[in-house]
């Protein structure tokens, strides 16, 4: 069963329907050194939970699609190209969709990957949502 939320709205004024709610860790646990947890996935997103331990490096890779990486738990650093960026809780880095990019925990981290698989809706509306101030 859906649940819809209440006061949230597309800016074309259809209510935005929301499936589940997603938890995310406050801490990094105990598990292998890299786990990766898929957490949504549907045509036009797809949400990651990946948790890095014991110093582990993600190394160079590349998303077909822009992505944000969001420091959930621990520290880290993310490297794009050159440029090196410090991961702790609440840090958000867009990164554009071909970039090489690297995750290396310092000791442990959780990070959460956004990709964006499309920027509109099939029939060209706006999908961003906005929330009521009530």
């Amino acid at each position: 069963m859906r649940e819809r939320v209440t006061g949230c709205s597309s800016k074309n004024g259809s209510r935005v329907e929301v499936s589940k709610a997603i938890q995310l860790p406050i801490e990094v646990g105990a598990g292998k050194d890299r786990e990766a947890q898929t957490l949504l996935a549907d045509p036009a997103r797809k949400l990651v939970l990946i948790q890095l331990r014991n110093g582990a490096l993600l190394d160079d890779h590349s998303a077909r699609f822009p992505i944000t990486i969001q420091g959930v738990a621990g520290k880290g650093t993310l490297r794009v190209g050159n440029a090196a960026y410090p991961l702790a809780p609440g840090t958000v880095v867009p990164v554009d969709a071909h970039a090489v990019h690297s995750v290396k925990a310092e000791p442990a981290i959780a990070i959460l990957v956004s990709f964006f698989r499309q920027a509109e809706s099939q029939d060209g509306n706006d999908t961003t949502a906005s929330f009521d101030s009530n």
